[in-house]
C-alpha cells in the first residue's frame, strides 16, 4: 500500500513513485488507471506541443497509454517511467510522420482557437493591445510549426516539461553536452523564425509563455514559468555549437584553403586571427542575445 506522501507526490504527476510502478506491474488495477490518467494529463501537452493538431493529439495519446498497458511490465528502472513514456511518445509521433510521408497539418478547430484567445487576452493583461497579442499568437504558432521536429522537441522537454538537460540527454539517448547544444540550436532557429514574422528577440520569452499557455489542457491545473535561467546553456555548449554551424564550418574551410596556399608559418599567423575573429564574434553575438534578447543564452 501506498503512504499519504507517495500518494501525494503521484498526485502531482511530475514524480510518480516506483512503487505505484511496481503494483502496476504486478497487476493491481487501481495503480494501472492511476497511472494511465497522470499518463493523460501529462502527455496531452507534450503530444499536441510537437504536433499541433488536436485530433492527431488524442490519438496518439491512446496509442501511448495503450503501450503503456501492454508494456509496464517490461520497463526494468521504475523510476525512469517518465522518460520511457517521452520517448513512446516521440517514437509514436515520429512514426505517424513516416506513415503518412507528409508533413504535419497546422490545424485547430474554431472553439479551441477561440479559447487560446480568450486565455491569452484574460492572462496577458500587460499593457499590448488585442491586436497585438493576436498577431503575437499567431506568429508563435506559425515559428513553432516551422521548427525542426528535433528543435520542437528540445523547447518543449525544458520550457515546458520542466526537464533537466541530464534529463533530456537520457530521453533523447544523447550525451549532456549535445542536450545543451541542441537546445541552444533550437532557441536559434525558434528566434529565426519569429523575427521572420516582424517579432523581434523582446518577444522571445514571452512568445515561450503563450505557446505554453495555449497548449496547455485545461484540466492541467499548475503553470509554467519559463526564466533566463530556464533558457542557459553554459558557454562551452553554446561555443561548440556555434563553431559546428554554418558560420564555423565555412570559416574552418577557408582556413584549410589559406593552409594550401601560404607558407605553414604564414598559416598559424592566419589560424590565430581566424580564431580571434571568430572568438569576437561569438561574443557580440551572445553580446547582442543577453542585451536585446532578455534571456541570457
Amino acid at each position: 500500500m501506498l503512504n499519504m506522501a507517495q500518494i501525494q507526490q503521484n498526485r502531482a504527476g511530475k514524480n510518480i513513485s516506483p512503487e505505484l510502478v511496481k503494483q502496476a506491474q504486478n497487476g493491481d488495477k487501481d495503480s494501472i488507471n492511476q497511472l494511465a490518467d497522470m499518463v493523460r494529463e501529462r502527455l496531452y501537452g507534450y503530444i499536441y506541443r510537437l504536433t499541433l493538431d488536436c485530433d492527431l493529439t488524442q490519438d496518439l495519446l491512446q496509442e501511448t497509454i495503450l503501450f503503456m498497458l501492454e508494456s509496464i511490465t517490461q520497463l526494468r528502472y521504475p523510476e525512469q517511467f517518465w522518460h520511457w513514456m517521452y520517448r513512446t511518445a516521440l517514437g509514436n509521433i515520429q512514426h505517424y510522420n513516416r506513415r503518412l510521408q507528409v508533413k504535419r497539418r497546422f490545424e485547430r478547430c474554431e472553439s479551441e482557437q477561440m479559447q487560446i484567445h480568450h486565455e491569452s487576452t484574460a492572462d496577458f493583461n500587460d499593457g499590448l493591445t488585442e491586436l497585438l497579442r493576436k498577431e503575437l499568437s499567431d506568429a508563435v504558432f506559425r515559428a513553432m510549426k516551422r521548427l525542426k521536429m528535433k528543435y520542437r522537441n528540445v523547447l518543449v522537454l525544458r520550457c515546458f516539461e520542466n526537464l533537466g538537460y541530464n534529463e533530456i540527454a537520457e530521453v533523447l539517448n544523447v550525451s549532456e553536452l549535445q542536450s545543451r547544444m541542441l537546445f541552444f540550436r533550437a532557441k536559434n532557429s525558434l528566434r529565426k523564425q519569429l523575427t521572420s514574422d516582424g517579432l523581434g528577440s523582446r518577444y522571445f520569452l514571452l512568445a515561450l509563455a503563450l505557446f505554453g499557455l495555449a497548449t496547455t489542457s485545461s484540466k492541467t491545473v499548475t503553470t509554467t514559468t519559463i526564466t533566463a535561467a530556464t533558457l542557459e546553456v553554459g558557454v562551452f555548449p553554446k561555443l561548440l555549437a556555434w563553431m559546428s554551424s554554418k558560420i564555423g564550418l565555412t570559416m574552418a574551410v577557408e582556413l584549410i584553403a589559406i593552409g594550401l596556399a601560404l607558407p605553414f608559418q604564414m598559416f598559424l599567423m592566419a589560424v590565430g586571427i581566424a580564431t580571434l575573429v571568430g572568438l569576437g564574434i561569438f561574443a557580440i553575438c551572445t553580446l547582442g542575445n543577453y542585451i536585446f534578447g532578455g534571456d541570457n543564452g
